[in-house]
Formats: C-alpha cells, structure tokens, sequence
C-alpha cells in the first residue's frame, strides 16, 4: 500500500508548484481533486492535456469561486479533504470565503498548504513573480551564473513544491497525535534561501567565492565542469577526490606526472585546456562507453531523448511518466537461530 493511500486532497488550480506537489501527493496514493476555475486566463503556448501535469492523476472539478453555489460545493469538497493545496496571491482565498479559518470551521483536521513566492506578510507579498524572480532575490541565480537558467527546478519545484510536500507530511504526523489540522505555509523565495543554507556558511566561513564559476561545485575548477566530444556533445566530470581525479586522468591517457598540477590554481587554464584536448578527440558515444567501467566520476550530458531512452532510467518510468520517488518498499523480516536464545 502506497504510503499516503485513502489521503484526500482539494488542489486549487494555479501554476508553480502547487500542481506538482499535488501530482507528487497523488503518486503516494493520495485521491487528489483539483477545482479548476472556468474563466482562468490561459498561460502561454496551450499544452494539451495529456502533457500537462496539472491533469495527471487527478480528478477535475470546474467551480467558479466568486458563484456563491460553486463556493458552497468547493466547501463541500473541503469538509472531505484531509489536505487543501492552494498557490494565489495572499489575501485571494480569504476574499473567497475559503480562507483558513473558514475551512477550519468545516474541517478542524485540515492540513491548510499553500505555495507562495514571496513571505505572505512580508514588504513583497503581493508582488508578482516567477521562479527566475525568487531564485534571484535568494541569489541562487547569481550562484548558479546566468548564462544558462536552471528551469524552474530551484524555486518551483524544490522550494515550493517539495519544501511544501514536506510540510504536509510533517503536519500530518502531528495531526495523528493531537487530532489537529494546521497551515503549512510555504514561501519560494525562503525555500531557495534554505536551499542555500551550505553556500552561505562557507561564505561567511570564507570559504566560498561570491562570484559564479569560481568554486569547486559551481564550474571553476577543470576537474568539476562540462567538457565538450567531437561530435559537439558534453562529459560532465566530478572528479573532485583524487582517486577519481587520478582515474579521470588515466581513462584520459594522461600521465599525473606531465599534466598542470591541480594544487597551483594559476595552471587551472592549462589543465582545463589538457583536459578539453582529450576529450574532443572522440565522440561523447567513446567516452561514455570508455568511461563506463571507471571509478571516475565521469558521465555523459544526456539529453532529454537519451535520458529516457537509457537503461538506467527503464524502470524509473511508469505510463510513460516519471515514476514515484521515493520508492516504498514492504520490510522483509528475517529471523536468525541463535539455539537457546531468544
């Protein structure tokens, strides 16, 4: 039985990350309902259904909130729910009647989760946003460099989606003791700021660079970057502790001995340039077959096609969608004879 099995969940449709943690809560074995607003403008390029994520595993309702009767039925709704997920602006589902205390009042156990971007009483709480936006002011995005945006992975999806997937797991452990509901309340600018929270402590420890690509897992060190393939594909190389660095090195053909030292920084241009040389003499399909049986930290920048399509991956895929995870797997007791003993 999947952990969250016979859970209900009211999702109220809205973009971010409330449709992926609502998707997330579902393949746990919620029975989520999303409540879908039939006057809600449409975002961008139309997706059809099938690729829309806020349509997978879920059953769809269509309410009018500002229509008293829908309202009463998206209460109704409620009042069964063991989770409500909402993502609006502060203050939208308070003017709506289905603020906290107002579910509250039908439903005394009801975890109350909502995805925010900025803090919901802060200065910013009713200033527009996306994830870009979040991640900068969290200086995530300054980290990272901004030549190339990581999606919206940082604040959508693992400070709000999952930061809030947390939450509710939490909140539901508590209510289990004391009977009791309670908001989770999940701000994507905070999450991106506490995913940072490593960075900042060796920043003030002076041990981190305040620039992008000038630290050992951010690109600026030549063991622990992309490294372009003949054919104009990338190896991605974490060869941070030496025995991968030294492997690195001889799945190369590279004697230790005549490359740039790694340990004088002023020859990390030299050593970049050695290690681009060797790769770029063959193809990313030779090195990620070369590099397979080496304890090298060393793998090929897949792309969306060869990701899905490699043999790693066969068994992560269910309907052709990303399964689960975490996986949850049954104990298996084992007993031992021990004689006498008990």
């Amino acid at each position: 039985m999947k952990p969250y099995a016979h859970l209900r969940v009211v999702e109220f449709a809205t973009v971010g990350g409330v449709p992926f943690c609502a998707w997330w809560l579902a393949q746990q074995g919620a029975q989520v309902l999303r409540i879908q607003n039939p006057n809600a403008a449409p975002l961008g390029v139309p997706i059809v259904a099938e690729a829309d994520i806020g349509h997978w595993q879920r059953d769809m309702l269509v309410l009018d909130l500002r229509n008293p009767s829908d309202r009463a039925a998206a209460l109704e709704a409620i009042a069964d729910a063991d989770v409500l997920l909402e993502g609006f602006r502060p203050g939208v589902m308070e003017r709506l009647g289905l603020g906290p205390a107002d579910c509250h009042a039908r439903s005394p156990g009801l975890v109350y989760a909502r995805i925010v971007g900025w803090e919901r009483h802060g200065p910013w709480a009713q200033r527009a946003g996306h994830d870009i936006n979040y991640i900068a002011m969290a200086g995530a995005l300054h980290a990272c460099g901004t030549d190339v945006l990581p999606l919206n992975l940082v604040g959508d999806l693992a400070a709000g989606a999952l930061y809030a997937a947390a939450g509710i797991g939490a909140a539901l452990h508590a209510r289990a003791q004391n009977k009791l509901g309670c908001v989770v309340d999940t701000a994507m600018t905070a999450g991106s700021l506490h995913l940072m929270s490593a960075v900042f402590a060796r920043l003030g420890a002076g041990a981190w660079n305040d620039a992008p690509a000038s630290n050992v897992i951010d690109g600026g060190v030549p063991w622990y970057r992309c490294y372009m393939t003949s054919d104009g594909r990338h190896m991605a190389v974490g060869a941070i502790e030496e025995r991968f660095y030294l492997q690195l090195l001889s799945g190369l053909g590279l004697d230790p001995a005549t490359v740039p030292s790694r340990n004088d920084a002023s020859r990390w241009p030299e050593l970049t340039g050695c290690l681009q040389r060797s790769f770029i003499a063959h193809s990313q399909a030779h090195w990620a077959q070369h590099f397979e049986t080496l304890d090298a930290c060393v793998t090929p920048v897949l792309s969306l096609a060869q990701s899905r399509a490699h043999p790693l991956h066969q068994t992560a895929w269910v309907d052709g969608r990303p399964a689960p995870v975490p996986h949850f797997f049954t104990p298996q007791v084992h007993t031992h004879s021990t004689g006498d003993k008990p």
